[in-house]
């Protein structure tokens, strides 16, 4: 028997099980175990930097913090560009400002292919019918680079197999292009002129 100032523990051990438990004696639910928030911010702060440490290996090929990049690619030749910009100051007495870029240095004009006619220069690749007309051409040799070259080929393929006849030239030279002949490539000769 119990002592007069202590009370039977009421709880689910003597209710029946048919009987609903009152509010009061349902017991609160346990908390959860869980992360303390400062574990979860260093946690975070930790993913972060091996996130960050992952990406610079990625980039850098595995090789450290060095940012020497891993593939090297050929530089795009710089467009040339000129920027003008005009600029208005509210002031009346302010000019107009105009800023110009310094363009980049023009390449040297290549020397253009000459029209189908009587002559064309010693050095050069040309279509038969197109850049140079079939006949006999003549000229006077090896020009300032000391060796004239000329070929006539069958198609445009460059290939050795194309080759119809060449020669390489120490003096006066002629040859007789064919209307048949596609192409014709002269190097480091005096210009070529029809013969009459």
């Amino acid at each position: 028997m119990s002592a007069p100032d202590q009370q039977p523990k009421l709880g689910p051990s003597w209710v029946p099980q048919n009987a609903a438990t009152p509010p009061e004696w349902k017991q609160p639910p346990s908390p959860k175990p869980g992360m303390p928030k400062a574990a979860k911010i260093t946690l975070g702060i930790f993913g972060g930097l091996v996130l960050i440490g992952g990406c610079n290996a990625i980039i850098t090929g595995g090789k450290g913090t060095d940012s020497t990049p891993t593939l090297a690619a050929k530089p795009a030749p710089a467009p040339t560009v000129t920027v003008t910009v005009t600029q208005t100051v509210a002031a009346a007495a302010a000019p107009a400002v105009t800023v110009t870029a310094a363009a980049a240095p023009a390449e040297p004009a290549k020397e253009p292919a000459p029209a189908p006619g009587d002559s064309f220069a010693g050095s050069g690749t040309y279509l038969v019918g197109d850049d140079i007309q079939p006949g006999t051409y003549k000229t006077a040799g090896p020009g300032s680079l000391g060796h004239c070259y000329w070929e006539r080929d069958k198609d445009s393929s460059g290939g050795f197999d194309s080759i119809i006849a060449n020669d390489n030239l120490t003096g006066q030279g002629v040859v007789t292009i064919k209307s048949s002949d596609k192409v014709f490539k002269t190097t480091g000769c005096q210009a070529w002129v029809k013969a009459k």
